[in-house]
């Protein structure tokens, strides 16, 4: 008896080393690599918000295309990171990121406790901090972060739990509009890994999802939240194909994957042996549940019709979950063995340079008053704003709506274009910044070559009423004397 608590506890201890030795290492790396352009759109957006009134109302007023709850929090993330660091810097950068592994940390160990096994806290932590770079902190990532937390909420026997779960559902859903699908595969797991309550517990959540998305409706704050979602609806591509080429698009995507979100190989091998031993043993109905726990984030991505490598990363919730169900503890260990290695490997081989900031210190260089502005009109892709840091006079900071306008993007529709191009037009201040020659070859990205009578206007006023002043990366318009 003795010699068996004596050999549980030296099992607990190699665990807790390995998980640190790993962890450690992955973490550090994680935070070495750059913030993503989208998130550097998303923090730009978050330090410009504050001109938009006092909280909580500026998040509503302060247009980012992804919805409130995105933007939320990337203002958390702003204000608790600019505390102990200045803003845009690398310091800052790395505190993002650090905030970001300890909520990955305390919910993945949250969750751990509540799916007692052999490494389930280093294997559902690596997942979400082994993507390559591209792949992380953005809504696509967060979501299956905030879905597992509800997971586990779920799990636990307390019927509060589930009500607070149901909010975390909310929070979900308001991150980008269709994470809501990652409702279906909780439910999912929820019921392959606790099938006697699964019911009553998804019924309170529901319960207090709606409630809680209700009083987010009512309360008076956000009155923007669902006219801005039905705006980026229109920001999909307008682009459709027949359904064998859809497929195969979305099926081809899969294959860099195995490269860019490691947990997935283990995940796909894991589900594979467990649908086998379903169908051997007659389990018909959690093949089934298991099959749409996988199918339902690739319908995610289909609905999107962008086919991002990024948005396939909430597969992360089918792979842990799978590798979670295996029975048969030697290939569950072989498996995490082998992921744990090619995690490591791929983290460490791939490093995201950054392209931007050097181009900036340049401007800055030679056009010194450029932070200084009460308002700059920016027409960029939406990096701008983090980088020069004056408010602009619009509240669609990235003048996305307008931007969109094209033959298959019609965004003429929508009250936001006209209040957009109006803003554009009525803009009478210093500096005006376009994209450049850092990401394409055309002289901007307001596809002033599709020569509509609005585009027309716009490029009119810049070449009448501004001269260049600087093309490298942007381009950069002063107002003439």
């Amino acid at each position: 008896m003795e010699f068996s608590k004596y050999k549980d506890f030296v099992t607990k201890y190699i665990e807790h080393i390995t998980t640190t030795l790993i962890l450690i290492p992955v973490s550090i790396i994680f935070m070495i690599h750059p913030l993503t352009n989208d998130m550097r759109i998303y923090q730009g957006v978050a330090k410009l918000t504050d001109y938009f009134g006092p909280f909580p109302a500026n998040i509503d007023l302060a247009y980012e295309s992804k919805p409130i709850a995105n933007r939320m929090l990337n203002y958390f993330l702003y204000k608790i990171s600019s505390i102990f660091t200045t803003f845009g810097t690398p310091e800052y950068e790395m505190l993002i990121k650090f905030i970001s592994i300890l909520c990955v940390i305390i919910i993945c160990y949250y969750f751990s406790t509540k799916v007692k096994d052999k490494y389930i806290f280093l294997l559902s932590a690596l997942a979400f901090l082994t993507p390559t770079n591209h792949m992380t902190l953005i809504p696509d990532w967060w979501a299956p972060l905030i879905a597992l937390f509800a997971l586990t909420l779920f799990l636990t026997n307390k019927p509060s739990n589930h009500y607070l779960s149901g909010i975390m559902i909310t929070i979900m859903f308001l991150l980008k509009g269709p994470t809501i699908l990652l409702v279906i595969p909780i439910a999912c797991a929820l019921y392959l890994l606790k099938s006697n309550d699964w019911i009553n517990c998804l019924k309170r959540g529901a319960i207090s999802s709606s409630l809680s998305l209700i009083f987010i409706l009512l309360c008076g704050y956000f009155k923007n939240i669902i006219p801005d979602m039905i705006l980026s609806t229109y920001y999909v591509h307008q682009v459709y194909y027949d359904f064998q080429t859809t497929l195969i698009i979305l099926l081809q995507n899969l294959i860099p994957l195995y490269f860019c979100m490691p947990i997935f190989i283990a995940g796909v091998a894991g589900a594979c042996i467990l649908c086998i031993n379903f169908m051997k043993k007659k389990e018909i109905s959690k093949a089934l549940m298991l099959i749409l726990m996988w199918i339902t984030p690739l319908f995610y991505v289909f609905i999107q019709n962008e086919f991002i490598i990024a948005h396939y990363v909430i597969l992360i919730i089918p792979s842990i979950i799978s590798l979670i169900l295996l029975s048969n503890k030697l290939i569950k260990q072989f498996i995490v063995i082998i992921i744990i290695i090619f995690m490591i490997l791929t983290v460490v081989s791939i490093y995201e340079t950054d392209i931007e900031s050097p181009i900036v210190n340049r401007v800055i260089e030679n056009i010194s008053d450029i932070q200084n502005q009460e308002r700059i009109l920016y027409l960029d892709y939406g990096t701008a704003p983090y980088y020069f840091q004056s408010n602009t006079s619009c509240r669609f900071i990235q003048s996305l709506p307008f931007q969109r306008n094209s033959d298959t993007w019609n965004m003429t529709g929508m009250p936001q274009y006209w209040e957009n191009f109006k803003c554009i037009m009525d803009y009478q201040d210093k500096y005006i910044i376009i994209d450049g020659d850092l990401w394409n070859q055309q002289p901007t990205r307001l596809k002033f070559e599709q020569n509509t009578s609005d585009n027309k206007l716009v490029m009119s006023k810049i070449q009448t009423e501004y001269k260049q002043v600087w093309n490298e990366g942007w381009n950069i318009y002063e107002r003439r004397s």
